[in-house]
């Protein structure tokens, strides 16, 4: 196998499944956002029922003190975007990756004449893994310090006055 013919191969391993995981990303990410606007929608419409239900505002209030009102409230704040989700999947992303990396970084010593076409895909998807992980890492520290997650040091129902 000449170089030529290994650097095609290599190629191939990685244009092929790099090609299909971005159009089933893209696929995923537009059911996604289907689902995120129907629950918009359906939320949207729910809360202003709850609004032409009550006349006044003390009777708004009220409700919404209530243990039905607090639900409504934690069922609008907690989807599929909600913080812990997006921090979950940035490290699964930069998990998968990182694994991905290394499995190209090792398969370069088994085919010497295409190791430098796997040292950059290897470094490469590491890089990109490392910033998955840092940026989970950081979305974390974030959250949780401006009370999103976990209590933190003031959390939002407080703000709410709930």
């Amino acid at each position: 196998m000449n170089a030529m013919d290994a650097m095609e191969a290599v190629m191939m391993m990685v244009v092929l499944p790099v090609t299909f995981g971005g159009m089933a990303w893209m696929f995923k990410t537009f059911l996604d956002f289907l689902r995120q606007r129907r629950m918009s929608t359906m939320m949207f419409e729910l809360q202003n029922k709850v609004i032409e239900k009550f006349g006044t505002a003390p009777e708004a209030l009220q409700y919404l003190e209530s243990e039905a009102g607090r639900r409504l409230l934690e069922t609008a704040s907690t989807g599929p975007t909600h913080p812990r989700m997006r921090i979950l999947s940035s490290v699964q992303m930069g998990l998968i990756l990182g694994a991905a990396a290394v499995g190209f970084l090792l398969v370069r010593g088994v085919m010497p004449e295409a190791a430098q076409g796997f040292t950059i895909v290897g470094v490469l998807g590491a890089c990109v893994g490392a910033g998955f992980l840092l940026s989970g890492g950081v979305a974390y520290w974030l959250t949780k310090s401006w009370g999103l997650i976990n209590g933190g040091s003031q959390s939002i129902s407080d703000d709410l006055g709930i």
